[in-house]
């Protein structure tokens, strides 16, 4: 078993930080559902994001954090007024 800590951005100007503990085969879905994060993803620790069926035991290290953030922002787009 692991502990990760999940830093979860985007929540309303406050960061909020979670430990988890997962277990081998656990997925980012997994924890997003325990977490109620409907609409993030976790990001990978070199950078980009976990797909929802990764196995993100493999993919991390015991006590590491991981960011999870919104999925559906978008960046560089102009907003009519």
């Amino acid at each position: 078993m692991k502990t990760i800590i999940i830093s979860v951005a985007g929540t309303d100007g406050k960061q909020e930080y979670k430990d988890v503990q997962i277990l081998p085969g656990t997925k980012p879905r997994d924890v997003l559902s325990k977490l109620n994060l409907t609409g993030f993803q976790l990001s990978r620790p070199e950078g980009g994001a976990f797909a929802f069926n990764d196995d993100l035991y493999q993919g991390v290290a015991d006590g590491q954090k991981v960011f999870a953030t919104k999925a559906d922002v978008q960046a560089g787009v102009r907003i009519a007024r």
